[in-house]
């Protein structure tokens, strides 16, 4: 008669929890933040139109928070922004991170909703996204003492860095959801519900 050790000892209530296949994809989290802000300091200045410059920030931080619930949402934003401001000359450490940590907790409550079966509300809330990263960013700049027309901002840069970031987010959000799969909302120490 044989028996198993770890039952004898540790008994049979404790088991191991089954593992998930694919984990929580925190990797490809960080790999998607650390491309977006690559693309977004490198090669996105050159596409331009006016002097509106796409946000593949936004998308970015937007689908991981509807993918991976508020707390991952707040934490990709928040080094997204930081990443973005540490390698590109914007003159303000900070903003952007707060800026972008507060887009990804907001999406990221979307998580616990039902889950969209089209591209329109996370598109949706990329641009809205984008809109008041913008918006914030501009508002800090006046408190700056920097200053720029309404009409102008509006026209020259707001529409067009809108309508580039709706062109570019389905691409983003399409890679995102295959490389992240199902929402799930992550909490502290990478336990997943």
């Amino acid at each position: 008669m044989t028996t198993d050790l770890r039952t004898s000892v540790v008994g049979p209530a404790t088991r191991r929890p089954p593992t998930r296949p694919g984990g929580a994809g925190l990797g490809w989290v960080a790999a998607m933040v650390v491309i977006a802000v690559l693309l977004e300091v490198s090669v996105m200045p050159y596409v331009n139109v006016a002097d509106g410059i796409p946000d593949l920030i936004a998308p970015t931080v937007v689908v991981v928070a509807l993918l991976r619930g508020t707390l991952v949402g707040a934490v990709t934003g928040f080094s997204a922004g930081l990443l973005v401001e540490l390698t590109a000359p914007v003159g303000t450490l900070g903003v952007l991170a707060l800026l972008y940590l507060a887009v990804g907790a907001w999406c990221g409550q979307y998580c616990e909703r039902e889950e969209s079966s089209s591209l329109l509300a996370p598109l949706g809330l990329s641009v809205v996204a984008a809109l008041a990263v913008q918006i914030g960013y501009m508002l800090f700049q006046l408190l700056l003492g920097n200053r720029m027309p309404a009409s102008e901002f509006v026209a020259q840069v707001l529409f067009p860095t809108l309508a580039l970031t709706a062109l570019l987010s389905p691409p983003v959000l399409l890679v995102a959801r295959r490389l992240l799969g199902r929402p799930r909302v992550i909490e502290f120490y990478g336990t997943t519900t």
